[in-house]
């Protein structure tokens, strides 16, 4: 069968200093082929050699042809257990289609070589030719009495050399078929030894006697001594003298990480209308907060009440109008302070206006403006608090001092997840950053804690919400239902307290999802119902629990079974009532958003949870009135819900008993709040147990 060979091959034949030889045996000529010297090129001539194919009839070819045809030895591949070594004669032709000899060294389109003809495999060597007293082991033989004996075989040069036949042994543990029965060291019995670490067994392995026991480890933090070195765990205990990682310092007046320190570098994440801020632990309590709050909106370019909107409901354009008028400013010239500047005409007919510098009120007071000689233009009015801007906002000679706010630059949604903590960022020259040593380095975020490594400790390593790659948790949406009215100011404060420990176990774990509505929330003459968040990521959630703290909470007309119903009104088939028809009492403003849109996005197939808080019993302001039973009728038709109550003397434990829920008692005390939220946590996290 006609076959090609690979290129390397053949340039490695060809490049050999001796001629390659046709065996004789063969009926075709023998030819020589040496690479890059001519070679005879005469060619049969008999007429049949024009019918001649190597596919048909490779000899014949070859005796048509016979510079075109080498015969080579190659070595077979080897039997698996068998030292034998064999060959074979292979035929190749090395011409071109021309019937040309074609040398890939010294041609580059040469074709590869053929293989012709190859011979079945023949002994050649005993065992391989390259061997220098190779040691094949001991072998079976016959001693002159009959007896089973023993001889060691070894291959010199491709040939075998046995031992004398000698007699059996006893096994021993030596490697080496004393007793000739084909096996090596069997039924070696088993001796007693002794480790470092104490008694063992010694069991034959390879040929050695192996003492396995108890073997000296690397030392970990078990209570035990396993490096046997008579001490237990030294250098493995953390600084409370227990094995594992330190627990983190939380906000309880204790030193958790046992460093001599409460409370310490302890700092919550609170949030205004404006911003994110921080809270500091003082006491095991959480106290102060950084964001700025909102203030009225005046003419400045500047979103003062942080609504997103810039100068709203303002005419801010420089037009004849508002020649004349103040806009407040924080800027150069003035050397602190706030100062104003305003439009001005530049021409007598006023149709060129350009804005003013920004200068002292005294200056604009005086008419003309600034001819009051006791006036200095470029002191401004001291403000009460510093601004990161690089400008003495309350000119006390000192700009930016004492301005911190909370900071991260880990990956997007690690924040609070796991070990991950904020930093704190101090403002130099209006930009925010820390000190490396002795040098400031603007956007640098110090001590905040970023994601490692996953391992198995209990604790969320890389900040991904799942601890110890747990997927057991289901989908769970919590929805918070909070009376925002003025009597609950200390429990608001309490859960909103809580609720950031509560949420730190599974901050950004995906499959929980949370929500907030409160109410009722003063609005003028009215009081209303709002949804702060709906369900959504718990990084907006608590964003959202924060800004409500903006809200006046004044109200006095809890309408929270209203927002009850309103809330699980989309997951029960039970409903007698047409939204749209329901009307708010007078003294209720329509919700946001309205009634008709106040739906919750209840994720599909996910458990819902509703966490409601109040210290008034169950009220309705909605007509027909919702009542109690209407609820409870509505919770057995509804789909995986569960409803927890925060409550005074038990007014909402009917509401809880019949929504599949727990009743807690309502306090103004951060850990028993947070003891009551972490039942429902663990609940919500051990599906498996429940």
């Amino acid at each position: 069968m006609l076959r090609s060979i690979v290129l390397f091959a053949f340039l490695s034949l060809m490049s050999c200093s001796h001629d390659i030889v046709a065996p004789t045996s063969q009926d075709f000529k023998v030819i020589t082929v040496d690479a890059g010297i001519d070679v005879y090129d005469a060619e049969d001539t008999n007429e049949h050699c024009n019918d001649v194919s190597i596919e048909l009839d490779d000899f014949s070819w070859c005796n048509c042809h016979p510079k075109c045809c080498s015969s080579l030895e190659w070595f077979c591949a080897p039997e698996f257990g068998k030292p034998t070594l064999q060959k074979m004669q292979v035929t190749m032709n090395f011409c071109n289609s021309n019937l040309e000899i074609c040398n890939p060294l010294l041609t580059s389109n040469c074709p590869p070589p053929q293989i012709i003809h190859m011979s079945e495999c023949y002994d050649a060597y005993a065992c391989p030719p390259g061997a220098q007293d190779l040691d094949y082991g001991w072998s079976v033989c016959e001693l002159p009495n009959g007896q089973p004996g023993k001889q060691q075989a070894k291959c010199d040069k491709g040939q075998l050399y046995f031992s004398e036949c000698q007699g059996c042994e006893e096994e021993v543990c030596d490697g080496i078929d004393n007793d000739c029965d084909g096996q090596t060291d069997e039924d070696v019995p088993i001796i007693s030894c002794e480790n470092e670490c104490g008694p063992g067994e010694g069991v034959c392995i390879d040929g050695n006697t192996v003492c396995i026991g108890e073997e000296p480890g690397e030392e970990i933090c078990d209570y035990k001594d396993n490096d046997c070195d008579g001490e237990v765990d030294e250098g493995q205990r953390n600084a409370c003298d227990e094995c594992g990682p330190l627990q983190s310092e939380v906000c309880d007046n204790v030193d958790n990480d046992c460093n001599g320190k409460t409370d310490e570098d302890l700092f919550s994440l609170c949030d205004t209308a404006c911003e994110s801020g921080v809270s500091y632990c003082f006491g095991g309590q959480w106290i102060g907060c950084t964001a700025q709050v909102p203030t009225v909106e005046v003419c400045d370019g500047i979103d003062n009440d942080c609504d997103g909107e810039i100068d709203e409901d303002l005419e801010c354009l420089c037009s004849i109008q508002n020649v004349g008028v103040l806009i407040p400013c924080l800027e150069e010239p003035l050397v602190c302070g706030q100062g104003y500047k305003t439009c001005l005409c530049e021409d007598e007919n006023c149709e060129k206006i350009n804005v003013s510098p920004c200068l002292a009120s005294c200056h604009w007071f005086s008419n003309p403006y600034g001819s009051d000689p006791n006036c200095d233009a470029y002191a401004g009015i001291p403000l009460q608090e510093e601004i990161c801007n690089d400008f003495d906002d309350n000119c006390n000679a000192e700009i930016d001092e004492d301005l911190f706010a909370s900071c991260y630059t880990g990956p997007a949604g690690t924040l609070g997840i796991g070990i991950c903590k904020p930093g704190i960022a101090v403002c130099n020259a209006g930009k925010w950053g820390a000190m490396a040593g002795d040098v400031f380095v603007p956007d640098l975020c110090a001590d905040e804690v970023l994601p490692g490594p996953e391992e198995c400790n209990g604790i969320d390593d890389n900040c991904d919400g799942i601890t110890d790659w747990n997927e057991e948790i289901n989908e769970t949406d919590i929805l918070f239902i909070v009376d925002w009215s003025g009597s609950m100011k200390e429990e608001i404060e309490s859960v909103l307290v809580a609720m950031n420990q509560f949420a730190s176990n599974y901050e950004l774990e995906e499959k929980i999802k949370w929500g907030l509505i409160v109410g009722p929330v003063s609005i003028g003459f009215y009081d209303q119902l709002q949804m702060i968040a709906n369900i959504s990521t718990l990084e907006e959630f608590l964003s959202s629990f924060g800004s409500a703290g903006a809200l006046k909470a004044t109200a006095a007309y809890e309408m929270l079974l209203d927002a009850l119903y309103l809330s699980i009104k989309n997951i029960t088939s039970y409903d007698l009532y047409d939204v749209e028809e329901l009307q708010w009492n007078g003294i209720i403003a329509d919700s946001i958003p309205p009634k008709n849109e106040f739906q919750v996005n209840w994720r599909q197939n996910s458990d819902r949870i509703i966490v409601l808080l109040s210290d008034e019993k169950p009220q309705s302001f909605i007509f027909p009135l919702i009542t109690e039973e209407y609820v409870a009728s509505m919770c057995d038709e509804a789909t995986s819900l569960k409803v927890h109550t925060f409550s005074l003397l038990g007014q909402w434990d009917y509401i809880a008993d019949s929504c599949n829920g727990t009743s807690f008692p309502l306090s103004s005390s951060n850990a028993e709040n947070y003891d009551s939220l972490m039942q429902i946590l663990e609940e919500i996290c051990n599906p498996v147990g429940n």
